[in-house]
Order: C-alpha cells, then structure tokens, then sequence
C-alpha cells in the first residue's frame, strides 16, 4: 500500500511542474512554427486503396487568429502502382484547430508536442486540410504515446491518412516581440 502511494506521489510531483508550464504558456494568441521535414524518403501518407501523398513545408499560425497563417510546402500523389499522378504545392489559409500536448525536448525549450489541423489549397485548384501531429518522442518518452507522430491530408474526397506515424514534425514557439 505504501509503495503504491509513493509511486502515485511521484507521479504526481514530476507531472505537476508540466501542468504549470502548460497553464502559464497558455495557447492563447501564441504564435507557432509548424514543420513537416523533408527526409529521405520523403514524408508520406496512405489513402485506403493503396495510393500515396508526399508532403513536405512549414509555416506559422497564430492560436485563436484562423487568418493569422502563413506557409506551404510541396506535394506529390502517386496510385497503388507507384505512378505519379500529381504534383505541386500548396498553401495554408486557415488554422481550423491546435492543442498543444504534453511533451518536452530537452535543450530545445521552443519545441511543443501538438496537434494542428490546417486548411490548405493545392496548385491545381483542390482543396483540402493537412493535419500536422507533433509527439516530441524523439527526445525520449515525453509525450502520451496516444499523440502520433507525422502528417495526414486531405485532398478534395482522398483521405491519406494510414502511415500516420510516418516522419518528424514539429512545432516552434515563436517569442512575442517586446516593445
């Protein structure tokens, strides 16, 4: 019983100093960097029928300002055989929702686990959202293990959503400026 209680204690005191971090950075008009890295292979996501969409960009949004966005990236589509069947670039306009996560990167106090959900137009006049999901676990075990890692899009009806744990992001802290 005593053990069990020491254990819920320290829970309780290594999570406490996450809750006030989170609570003081509040997401509130802060500004963010999102990145979708370029690696090799590429970033990708999987529709249901075996066709595939590279993603890579960056780019900014305010939290709780849907306009306050910037950023883009590339992108590539290819079917279940491999051939390519588009390619591009698209454009963020709205910020439809961010959550932060719980999450740290040790050296890197800037850098949050989250999870963003991004309007965005491709060049060829189709709509779409791309979401951008940040677990930080890279730097150890900090973040639920039910946050993912990667992206999904979609692109007019195409959901490439399988693979969803499928490359790094991130997302930055900008710093208010000071007067």
């Amino acid at each position: 019983m005593l053990i069990g209680f020491r254990r819920f204690l320290a829970t309780v005191i290594c999570l406490l100093p996450m809750v006030f971090v989170s609570t003081a950075m509040g997401e509130e008009d802060k500004a963010f960097q999102w990145i979708v890295f370029s690696d090799t292979p590429p970033q990708s996501a999987m529709a249901t029928d075996g066709s595939t969409m590279f993603i890579e960009g960056t780019g900014t949004f305010v939290v709780g300002e849907a306009e306050q966005v910037t950023g883009g990236g590339t992108w590539a589509t290819f079917d279940a055989s491999g051939a390519a069947t588009g390619s591009g670039h698209f454009r963020v306009t709205e910020l439809v929702k961010f959550n932060l996560a719980p999450g740290s990167a040790p050296g890197h106090p800037t850098f949050n686990a989250g999870l963003a959900f991004l309007r965005i137009t491709y060049d060829d006049g189709s709509k779409g959202v791309l979401v951008v999901s940040c677990s930080l676990n890279f730097f150890g075990p900090t973040t639920p293990p039910s946050v993912p890692e990667g992206f999904s899009a979609l692109k007019e009806y195409v959901d490439y959503w399988k693979g969803f744990i499928n490359g790094d992001t991130v997302f930055v802290a900008i710093p208010e400026k000071q007067d």
